[in-house]
């Protein structure tokens, strides 16, 4: 019996680490990915006097509680903000809109904004980020546009511009969630800061989420929109424009596939025969 227990240690040593290997197998299997992105350009009204504009950009990168790195960067300033990235190298150039990490690296979180004002009024916005878990992590890039508009006569305001715009989104294992989504908002205030018109056009506001394995997608779509306020009385107003493009992702550690865990079981039970085979020998000398 005492070569049995002298062979105990030597198997919940390997059952321990086919255990740890059917484990670290699910994981790097296990990923979340998101992308949203958003350009405004060529920005135009008309009915109205328009004055000077002012803008503000903000961006942030977050790593959320478990993941690793952690922290945050990010920074406020005029027209063009530093881009704040969390995470691995390589680190993606500043203002660089498309997907330059990708699915590499994990983990990272990152968030971009450029307005432009030549040669043409250009607003950029991107949020990104990949993670393996367990962890969460978010991103976003926001940024505001205000003028003055002054009305000599009632009558409405009209505003156009072209848009581009593009979400993606991947869960390659579960538990987890990944969701991209760009907003757009536009208001036009009175004095008092009365409310005299608001708008929320559904094709610059949309979103895209997984709670289940799989990849969703809204490939890169453009065009022209026009925003119609309604009649306004003669006097000065403020429009304000705003946008945002957020990414947030959550990865659970996963649990084995029941093929891992029958292959655990089947090594587990070889394992314990050999070892009770090799533990009869001396047994039957004795």
């Amino acid at each position: 019996m005492r070569s049995v227990r002298r062979q105990l240690p030597a198997w919940l040593a390997w059952g321990g680490a086919l255990a740890l290997s059917a484990l670290m197998a699910g994981e790097a299997r296990a990923a979340a990915y998101a992308y949203s992105y958003q350009q405004l350009s060529n920005f135009g009204f008309s009915g109205a006097n328009i004055g000077t504009l002012t803008t503000s950009t903000s961006t942030s990168a977050v790593q959320g509680s478990g993941a690793i790195p952690s922290g945050v960067d990010g920074d406020v300033q005029p027209l063009d903000a530093r881009e704040a990235y969390v995470g691995n190298a390589p680190v993606p150039a500043q203002n660089l809109f498309t997907p330059p990490v990708g699915q590499v690296n994990p983990d990272y979180t990152r968030g971009d904004v450029l307005i432009a004002v030549a040669p043409s009024f250009t607003i950029s916005n991107v949020a990104e980020g990949y993670l393996t878990p367990p962890g969460t992590g978010n991103s976003s890039g926001q940024w505001s546009v205000s003028a003055p508009i002054t009305l000599t006569a009632s009558g409405t305001v009209v505003l156009s511009f072209n848009f581009t715009n593009a979400l993606q989104v991947v869960l390659t294992d579960g538990p987890g969630l990944a969701s991209a989504s760009y907003e757009f908002g536009y208001t036009i205030v009175g004095p008092g800061s009365t409310l005299a018109f608001t708008s929320s056009p559904t094709v610059v506001n949309n979103g895209i989420s997984l709670v289940a394995p799989g990849s969703q997608s809204q490939p890169t779509s453009s065009g022209t929109l026009t925003i119609t306020s309604g009649t306004l009385a003669a006097g000065t107003y403020t429009a304000t424009i705003t946008g945002s493009e957020k990414i947030f992702l959550s990865q659970t550690a996963v649990i084995p596939e029941p093929a891992s865990v029958i292959m655990l079981g089947s090594g587990l039970a070889l394992s314990l025969g050999c070892t009770l085979l090799r533990g009869r020998k001396p047994l039957a000398n004795a």
